[in-house]
């Protein structure tokens, strides 16, 4: 039997494949061979399916199985050419194969083979069709897109460190390991905005699941530190002592509450129309509220705040209670003013302005 043909009916083996081809790069010489396989299993006999494809030419039969089956007592009778094959493992089998050469453009073959689900008879019939081929177009092919999902994984990984996408780093689930991107990642996390991303989505996922889920969320940052060799209280701590001095409100709101606790007291806590907060804090105070530490940032209407500040006492009653300028009481009463009495000293505080406005 030629060696086309040993290759085809190798190739028509389950779990067995040659090495025909020295390189996929230049177009191999080949020629085209259709095979037709049958199955018979149980009694039962199934329609042959048929398949074609471009072997090479004058390619050396060297057989090399797929990981758990080896092949054994390979022999050659005349035309007939037979071994023995045997698999272990989740798809563990044993077969025979034998394979007769009927002409140089003809030959067929037959396997029997038992495993747990029984004994099982397939056979082969391979015929050349005329006309010649490419036989590393295939492989070619596959290792192009190889390439082109790998080149596009690695895309995909950059983009998703820039945005400190951990999920895709972190865990069994990680689907990004190169070191490029994985570089990328750890560069992103030691800055303040990729670690105040990752603390965020830590917080955040710590308390929207439960259970497994929860616990993964709850050591984003450690296994952050672990992949790319830093400590992150450590880099929290270095970032914490600059915040404030750079204006970084967001980090310094929501990353540093121990810093950050006394200036919302002094600067956000009890502040209303008439008492807004101060230009310089209106971000840092909107950040501290938005960062749920209990201390209201600035209000849509008019950059008020109000609130407490992790449990304590806000410095005023607020927005929402406040004094009335003497329609209710006395200035400092506890009386909460009434949108009416708002309305009434409103229209008097406009009066009072015509009035001057006129000389009258």
């Amino acid at each position: 039997m030629n060696a086309p043909l040993r290759s085809l009916c190798l190739a028509a083996l389950l779990p067995v494949v040659l090495a025909q081809v020295a390189s996929a790069q230049a177009p191999t010489p080949g020629d085209r061979w259709r095979t037709t396989m049958s199955m018979e299993m149980a009694g039962m006999k199934m329609p042959g399916m048929t398949t074609e494809i471009c072997a090479p030419r004058n390619a050396p039969p060297e057989p090399e199985q797929q990981e758990n089956c080896t092949v054994s007592n390979r022999k050659r009778v005349g035309n007939t050419e037979s071994f023995d094959m045997a698999c272990t493992g989740k798809n563990a089998m044993t077969a025979h194969m034998e394979m007769t050469q009927e002409s140089p453009s003809r030959w067929r073959g037959k396997m029997q083979s038992k495993s747990k689900d029984g004994e099982m008879t397939m056979a082969y019939v391979g015929e050349k069709l005329p006309g010649e081929c490419d036989a590393s177009e295939m492989e070619r092919k596959m290792n192009k897109m190889k390439a082109d999902g790998e080149a596009a994984r690695a895309k995909q990984c950059l983009e998703s460190a820039k945005e400190a996408g951990w999920f895709t780093f972190l865990g069994e689930t990680a689907t990004c390991k190169d070191a490029a991107s994985v570089k990328a990642y750890c560069g992103v996390a030691r800055t303040s905005t990729g670690y105040s991303t990752l603390a965020r989505q830590q917080r955040m996922g710590a308390r929207a699941y439960t259970g497994a889920e929860a616990a993964r969320y709850r050591t984003i940052l450690a296994d952050t530190g672990k992949l790319c060799g830093f400590s992150p209280e450590t880099v929290r701590n270095q970032y914490c002592s600059t915040a404030r001095q750079k204006e970084e409100w967001t980090f310094f709101a929501e990353e540093c509450p121990e810093l950050a606790r006394p200036l919302a007291q002094a600067q956000c806590a009890g502040r209303d129309f008439t008492t807004p907060v101060d230009p310089p804090f209106v971000k840092f105070c909107g950040a501290y509220a938005a960062a749920g530490r209990g201390v209201a940032g600035p209000s849509a209407a008019g950059g008020g705040a109000t609130g407490t500040d992790d449990g304590a006492t806000s410095a005023s009653s607020g927005a929402a209670g406040g004094t009335s300028d003497g329609a209710n009481g006395s200035p400092g009463s506890e009386q909460p003013a009434t949108p009416s009495d708002k309305a009434k000293d409103a229209l008097n505080k406009g009066k009072q302005a015509l009035k001057g406005l006129f000389g009258r």
